[in-house]
């Protein structure tokens, strides 16, 4: 496969995702909302890891299309250091532990989902 698909649907996925995120932060301006997109984007991301299987093209669309765009550690970091200690502090360990465990969540969830399909497939 030439690299033409895969790059055009990064970029689409990427543009889809990434407005997204800017269409919440403009709803809901503040570190807080980066740090849900984040926890949430984890989320879906572990889902997806799960689910998606080996299909290339759905995974580069929604994982690091769509989800990548739309989950920011770069605005995370530079929120982090514009912050006071106490605050930057407080925001580093209420966005990535959370991340953290929502994407493992997710992965669950997700297996969870392709194992229950997979049983209904056979039966």
């Amino acid at each position: 496969m030439s690299l033409t698909k895969p790059v055009a649907v990064v970029a689409l996925g990427g543009a889809l995702g990434a407005s997204a995120r800017f269409l919440l932060s403009e709803l809901w301006p503040g570190i807080w909302t980066v740090l849900v997109i984040n926890v949430v984007g984890s989320l879906l991301l572990g889902c997806l890891a799960e689910v998606l299987g080996p299909d290339r093209l759905w995974r580069l669309f929604l994982g690091v299309g769509v989800l990548g765009g739309f989950t920011t550690f770069s605005t995370f970091a530079v929120d982090a250091v514009r912050e006071n200690a106490a605050t930057a502090a407080l925001y580093v360990v209420a966005t990535l532990i959370p991340a953290l465990l929502a994407a493992r969540l997710g992965m669950l969830v997700g297996h969870l989902y392709r194992h229950r399909r997979t049983r209904k497939a056979v039966a």
